[in-house]
């Protein structure tokens, strides 16, 4: 017996919601998308005439007229938890963009609704899902090269929080609350908990007056001591470097470069060791590496936020239809959530936060 797909409305047709989900929806047979919402009215026009869905400039009429089972939300973050509870008075499940919602408090208010209304809420973190992070996750969990003993992850990239137009740049926390998100999110992810404390500093570098957060110094220490550490820096006239992350276990290590990249490399390893490499990933690329040894383990396809999205929401779906808890789930989205305020938090005092 075949399930009927899920009728999904997407709420906000920006970046996110046109050129993520639509598309992503557009591949998931279980998904059938009967109403997208914005009150931009090009982006609507944009969105009848590339996807053929029905579009609505008010949220409410577009749940009332749509009757769905899903609702996508893909709008600033302050207005997620709002959204998201209009959809559960619906009758709705949630598909929530990242972050969640703005506070902790407001997740314990949106998933309390959710389970009085027996509803469900998964969040779109796809990074988990693209091929290169995924490889390294699964590799740690299978345990074949032994324990997690460290990790890392990194970005640089030359985009303060006050260079940037829009509602991004309008946040006070920006560079961990938004796009630190996704480097949190597959951190928590290897280690297969939350962290048990946090240390953190931000700075702006004396380049801004409201000191929003361009850099981001952050160690996080989980059960048996094992840490791992968040760098991300906006001020950085290098080579960008969007997301970067390396897990050392007991026998390997594995890394991580999302993004394009190609390189040819020849010489000697400590001088001892001669090599030639010739690396090509379109969007990113994932190895292991044990020594001197090196071999390329997973890449990125040419759209990976709109394949892993994909796999996000197939997996969500999938738990909707049978009533089960999606791996993304709204209750992980509220441990990281704490998790970056907690860090918010050790900055602003200077003290270590404890979890």
């Amino acid at each position: 017996m075949t399930t009927a797909p899920l009728r999904v409305v997407i709420v906000g047709l920006g970046e996110a919601g046109a050129t993520i989900h639509l598309p992503a929806f557009a591949a998931v047979p279980s998904a059938q998308v009967v109403g997208a919402c914005d009150t931009d009215s090009q982006r609507r026009h944009r969105a009848a005439d590339r996807w053929g869905v029905p579009v609505f400039e008010d949220v409410a009429v577009m749940l009332r007229e749509a009757r769905p089972d899903v609702v996508a939300i893909a709008t600033p973050p302050e207005s997620h938890a709002a959204f998201c509870l209009d959809a559960i008075a619906a009758g709705a499940h949630v598909f929530c963009e990242k972050p969640f919602v703005c506070t902790v408090e407001e997740a314990d208010r949106v998933i309390a609704a959710a389970g009085s209304a027996g509803r469900s809420i998964a969040v779109n973190h796809e990074f988990r899902e693209m091929p290169i992070f995924r490889s390294m996750i699964d590799a740690v969990r299978s345990g074949r090269d032994g324990d997690l003993l460290f990790a890392q992850a990194w970005q640089q990239t030359d985009l303060p929080p006050w260079k940037e137009e829009g509602w991004r740049g309008a946040l006070a926390r920006r560079t961990l609350f938004e796009a630190g998100v996704h480097q949190l999110d597959v951190l928590l992810q290897l280690f297969g908990d939350l962290p048990e404390s946090v240390m953190a500093s931000t700075s702006s570098a004396g380049l801004d007056e409201r000191d929003r957060d361009a850099v981001v110094v952050a160690t996080l220490q989980f059960s048996r001591g094992r840490l791992a550490v968040l760098i991300l820096n906006r001020l950085s006239k290098g080579e960008p470097q969007y997301f970067e992350a390396r897990v050392d276990l007991s026998r390997a290590a594995y890394r991580a470069s999302f993004g394009g990249r190609a390189r040819v490399s020849a010489g000697l390893f400590r001088s001892t060791t001669p090599h030639a490499r010739v690396e090509f990933g379109r969007s990113g690329l994932a190895w292991r590496e044990a020594g001197a040894s090196r071999h390329i383990i997973a890449r990125n396809p040419s759209s990976p936020n709109v394949t892993a999205t994909k796999r996000v929401i197939t997996q969500a779906f999938d738990a909707f239809q049978r009533g089960t808890r999606p791996p993304s789930d709204a209750a992980g989205a509220r441990g990281l959530i704490a998790v970056i305020d907690a860090c918010y938090q050790s900055a602003a005092s200077g003290q270590r936060i404890t979890l």
